[in-house]
């Protein structure tokens, strides 16, 4: 099985099981449900189910009969649609929070919003990013998502890292935080790698800038 093809399948989204079955029929394009299972090792008992989750993401389609068999949709086509269903959701999202992050910061500035989901999170940062013109970034050891935003950033930039990068950076050792704060009027800060919280509070960025004056002047 082609273990990096796998992980991009993951990266869109697909469970261990659905993309071992689609990794199959790629191969297979058409089979019964005892033989994708058996070319996926996906447990037989399980395999229709997995089936039925990729029939629902439009990416293969099942028939019925006896036996039931599957045939997978052109991928040049069902992928690309499958794509823009997810970004859709992440558009919708992402619009939903800003909207009631703008909504609540207009009569209660102590008001937070927490954002789960990795894809989600990106997603924020990348559309907060594109409408800033300065970041101030604390990050142990960004990942390579952040990495990417900050290289494409045309605004003023200072990043603080434990990670000696290819960028300009400040290198703090044993730094433990992570958050960004978007023209000293908003702040992210991350807990682990799918859940983040945005804060426009003026003391809770007032605290964040007193921590990153700490940092910078360590040096």
């Amino acid at each position: 099985m082609n273990s990096e093809l796998k992980h991009y399948l993951e990266d869109l989204g697909l469970s261990e099981y659905e993309s071992r079955a689609y990794l199959a029929l790629l191969t297979l394009c058409s089979a019964t449900m005892k033989e994708l299972a058996e070319k996926s090792n996906v447990p037989y008992q399980k395999i229709y189910e997995v089936s039925k989750s990729l029939e629902n993401k439009g990416l293969l389609k099942i028939i019925e009969g006896k036996p039931k068999r599957v045939k997978i949709i052109d991928p040049s086509i069902s992928l690309k649609m499958y794509r823009d269903k997810i970004v859709s959701r992440l558009n919708e999202a992402i619009s939903k929070i800003i909207s009631y992050w703008n909504e609540k910061r207009k009569g209660d500035g102590d008001r937070s919003v927490h954002v789960k989901g990795k894809k989600t999170i990106i997603r924020l940062v990348k559309d907060l990013a594109e409408k800033s013109s300065k970041m101030k970034i604390v990050y142990d050891s960004p990942p390579d998502w952040l990495i990417k935003i900050i290289r494409q950033f045309k605004g003023e930039l200072i990043l603080v890292t434990a990670e000696k990068l290819d960028l300009p950076s400040i290198r703090v050792n044993n730094v433990k935080s992570r958050f960004i704060i978007f023209d000293d009027s908003l702040l992210v800060t991350f807990n682990g790698e799918d859940e983040a919280i945005v804060d426009s509070c003026k003391g809770c960025i007032i605290q964040a800038n007193e921590h990153f004056e700490l940092l910078t002047n360590r040096l």
